[in-house]
């Protein structure tokens, strides 16, 4: 949708901007906070929450917070195009060279994956992407970092969406994750790497796991224990 501006200028409505995984876990945010104030029940909240994870535009996101008494998400200012000018042809002899690219960022990559009811397998000398967005419905995942190549900068993560399934991680010594960041409406987390850390072994690369569970377990163990 497009909001005819005079002059003839074109503004897209913002409302209808697609949200990022940031703008859903913000919005995640302020609905728990909402809770734990009281102002959603437990019923509420799980509907809600359903509703955040899955939205798709601003405007999904709205009706979240109408009446509660919080600054609702503020879509980002999209440039408005000006209309196009009629001008006589530039000398192309007195224009400046056009500048080189700019190369990618180094370790930049992310992947998604989804596993709908089959089984995801990651081992070997396979290449970690410094962000994996991995979806299960049903089925698992295995991601076993052993003789992983793993991404510089000594950091990774991996963004869960788990509904039923399994999804486990092996880690060798000297990696190490972060669960923190998980949130869970069912099933089971648990992390037995730390149980088998061996003594005396520096941690050289943490993969922080973010995102919600709902149903299914996640499961991280020492490869060396398994």
């Amino acid at each position: 949708m497009s909001i005819e501006e005079p002059g003839g200028r074109v503004e897209r409505d913002p409302s209808l901007l697609r949200v990022s995984h940031a703008d859903r876990d913000r919005m995640v945010e302020i609905l728990r906070d909402a809770a734990a104030d009281g102002r959603l029940d437990a019923e509420e909240l799980e509907e809600r929450l359903e509703r955040a994870l899955t939205a798709r535009t601003f405007a999904d996101l709205a009706p979240l917070t109408e009446d509660l008494p919080v600054a609702p998400l503020v879509p980002p200012t999209v440039p408005t195009a000006a209309p196009a000018r009629l001008h006589a042809a530039p000398d192309h002899a007195s224009l400046p060279a056009a500048p080189a690219a700019m190369p990618a960022t180094a370790g930049g990559d992310a992947e998604r994956w989804q596993v709908t009811g089959h089984r995801l397998r990651r081992e070997g000398a396979w290449v970690v992407p410094h962000t994996i967005e991995l979806e299960v419905y049903g089925g698992s995942a295995r991601l076993d970092y052993t003789l992983a190549r793993l991404p510089g900068g000594g950091h990774s993560s991996i963004r869960i969406d788990l509904h039923g399934g399994n999804v486990r991680l092996l880690l060798p010594p000297g990696v190490a994750v972060d669960l923190s960041g998980i949130t869970t409406f069912g099933g089971k987390v648990r992390d037995h790497a730390s149980r088998h850390a061996l003594p005396g072994v520096a941690v050289t690369h943490v993969i922080t796991v973010t995102g919600s569970t709902y149903g299914g377990s996640l499961r991280v163990d020492a490869s060396h224990a398994k």
